[in-house]
């Protein structure tokens, strides 16, 4: 795999195979991208547990998926 920008594979090189490591990097980049609170707008939104998303800002909790919230 070539070393590029913004791999989330850091460290793994060839283990695994190419299908693993593709799946892992979509669900890793869904995981953590920027996420904008509906209350109050901050951009300090994110994932407490597995389900639970909260601001940190303004302290609300929304429940949601594993690796995504569906507003």
């Amino acid at each position: 795999m070539a070393k590029g920008k913004g791999s989330s594979l850091k460290g793994l090189g060839q283990k695994y195979g190419l299908k693993p490591r593709k799946k892992f990097t979509a669900v890793h980049r869904l995981l953590k991208t920027k996420r904008r609170c509906t209350e109050c707008g901050s951009e300090r939104f994110g994932r407490v547990a597995v389900g639970i998303w909260a601001c940190k800002k303004c302290g609300f909790k929304i429940s949601g998926m594993a690796y995504d919230i569906k507003l």
